[in-house]
């Protein structure tokens, strides 16, 4: 039992006990801290991954589209155009205009539909909704010209080369715009003018893109060319391979024929007067 005079108030603490633990607080933020920049280092390093991944499916897909191309050019000198392609749409449209086309090809007729080596079915008129000026056409017919290496879609090997991915190819006539109003019609004077398109994918063969889900991943690249069937005889300018389409015409000038001296003075005819002297007179 205390008494009276005794100290009854507890002993004053040491100032520096106030401060226990605070070690261990910073210690957690540093961990904290240190834990946030490892994952966004992660983070950053997997999107650096991710896109360089990208960029290196883009180019192989552009160059097996470039390769597409190549073989196409190559091919298209042992075939008649007039097999391959659709056969040439005697009604015209408004290039350009409102109406969104009604059907794949605007009518258009494949000379083939068969399925592709991996079973996938034809891609003939792909793209045909977006297709204004071409009335539906699309990127136009897959190039077959029913052998057996043929059609050239999703081709991984060609030539007996083999590709980090597939390419196809399409062909389709030229449209012409009329000259006198705005209508569009294709290019029916002959067979001798082609576009050929070819698409790149990769990494993936035809196989894999039977998958929706793997095509939807699938890096993808398209090019498009004019060909034109040189020394034919079938065509405006016969043996001459002179300007074919829209050119100027008129009474006394050939879009064939080289301009010369002569073709210039019979073009003219009595319009050629004087000598070709200054004479100085103004």
């Amino acid at each position: 039992m205390p008494f009276r005079g005794d100290d009854m108030t507890e002993p004053r603490r040491p100032e520096h006990d106030s401060q226990a633990g605070f070690a261990l607080i910073l210690a957690l933020l540093a961990l904290m801290l240190l834990t946030f920049l490892g994952l966004a280092l992660a983070t950053s390093t997997s999107t650096e991954l991710r896109i360089a991944t990208n960029y290196r499916w883009q180019q192989q897909a552009l160059y097996n589209a470039e390769a597409g191309i190549e073989a196409g050019r190559s091919l298209l000198r042992g075939m008649n155009f007039e097999t391959i392609l659709a056969p040439a749409r005697a009604a015209t449209w408004v290039g350009d205009g409102p109406v969104t086309p009604n059907a794949a090809g605007g009518s258009a007729v494949a000379p083939n539909a068969r399925n592709d080596q991996w079973g996938n079915p034809s891609r003939n008129f792909e793209g045909w909704p977006c297709d204004l000026r071409g009335n539906g056409m699309g990127y136009g017919v897959v190039l077959d010209d029913g052998g057996t290496n043929a059609p050239y879609q999703y081709k991984s090997t060609i030539f007996g080369q083999t590709l980090n991915g597939a390419f196809t190819l399409w062909v389709r006539r030229p449209v012409l715009p009329s000259l006198a109003n705005a209508n569009f019609s294709d290019y029916g004077v002959d067979n001798d003018h082609l576009l050929l398109v070819s698409e790149g994918v990769a990494p993936y063969n035809g196989e894999a893109m039977s998958n929706a889900r793997v095509a939807g991943n699938a890096a993808v690249q398209v090019i498009e060319i004019l060909l034109s069937r040189a020394g034919s005889g079938g065509s405006v300018c016969g043996t001459r391979t002179g300007q074919a389409g829209q050119g100027p015409e008129g009474a006394g000038f050939s879009a064939c024929d080289p301009i010369t001296g002569a073709g210039v003075t019979a073009a003219l005819g009595a319009a050629v007067t004087g000598t070709g002297a200054d004479t100085g007179v103004k």
